[in-house]
């Protein structure tokens, strides 16, 4: 006698129905935060989260443009409307570390930091040493008139510097040092043209890198030159940090993460000659000090 075939347990779906019954509608984003990008059709079983994975978009944000309701069910052939930024860098990394120029580590800053203690990675949904060349001189450039004299064409103004927020004008912030070790490199101008938009923490390859605060994960990947491995974390009242040249990245785009949660652990991935961490801390879009927010 035949003993009954075992009914197959469809993991997948099972994580989608209790993704979808967790974050619900009123934890979707608004639909005017959101721009439209290319229109994508379902392939095969594909579902909402494997059509987020990839794309390299943001599952809520697929759902908030197509209008999907509960249990958020897609269908072969169907066609998606994608986020702008999906399938390569996406448009937050980009919208956050528009352009970072970051000085190489010299001599080691013997900054000590506070110890970390490393905690197991939560709901697991989902430097930067890029340095831009020295500025050239503008060559004037001369126009012949009429009557044969040469007249200078004036130079353009310099651009003015990126303005930086004080650590007066500043709310207050709970967040932690992500890792522990010496700071080979410190926050701001280290000369030739090259400015290093947050700190260089010196510590053994493998060594945890935690959230400095509760947040989210916005970017997870390696695409940006020069930052390797590289984690962006979106916190309440307009704080994201960032973490760089990372040896593994253990947490994906929309992870919600508690502060101390491990996200990483310390590599040499990107521009640097030695196992650290570039960590940034950015108010607004703009680069802040840590030390001036970490106490």
């Amino acid at each position: 006698m035949k003993q009954a075939a075992k009914p197959r347990i469809l993991i997948p779906v099972f994580c989608l129905l209790l993704s979808a019954c967790s974050f619900g509608q009123r934890n979707l984003p608004s639909r005017t935060s959101i721009t439209p990008g290319e229109t994508i059709t379902v392939q095969g079983d594909q579902n909402i989260y494997a059509v987020a994975q990839a794309n390299n978009a943001s599952m809520r944000e697929i759902i908030v443009l197509n209008n999907l309701q509960p249990p958020f069910t897609i269908k072969p052939g169907q066609q998606l409307i994608l986020p702008a930024g999906a399938n390569g860098v996406s448009a937050t990394a980009k919208e956050v570390m528009p352009s970072v120029t970051s000085a190489p580590a010299g001599d080691i800053e013997a900054v000590p930091l506070a110890p970390v203690q490393a905690a197991p990675v939560q709901s697991q949904v989902e430097s930067l040493n890029s340095p831009l060349p020295p500025s050239k001189p503008v060559a004037t450039t001369v126009t012949a008139s009429p009557s044969s004299a040469l007249t200078p064409t004036p130079s353009p103004p310099p651009p003015v510097p990126e303005s930086k927020p004080s650590s007066a004008s500043l709310p207050s912030v709970d967040m932690k040092w992500p890792a522990q070790g010496p700071v080979l490199s410190k926050f701001g101008p280290k000369g030739q043209g090259l400015n290093n938009d947050g700190v260089n923490i010196g510590a053994p390859k493998g060594s945890p890198v935690t959230a400095a605060a509760n947040g989210i994960v916005v970017y997870s990947g390696n695409e940006m030159k020069g930052f390797g491995n590289l984690i962006l974390i979106r916190h309440e009242g307009g704080w994201v940090t960032a973490y760089a040249h990372l040896d593994r990245m253990l947490v994906n785009k929309d992870a919600i993460v508690a502060q101390g949660d491990m996200i990483g652990t310390v590599g040499k991935t990107g521009n640097v000659p030695s196992p650290q961490l570039h960590f940034e801390i950015r108010y607004n879009g703009k680069p802040v000090d840590p030390g001036s927010v970490i106490k």
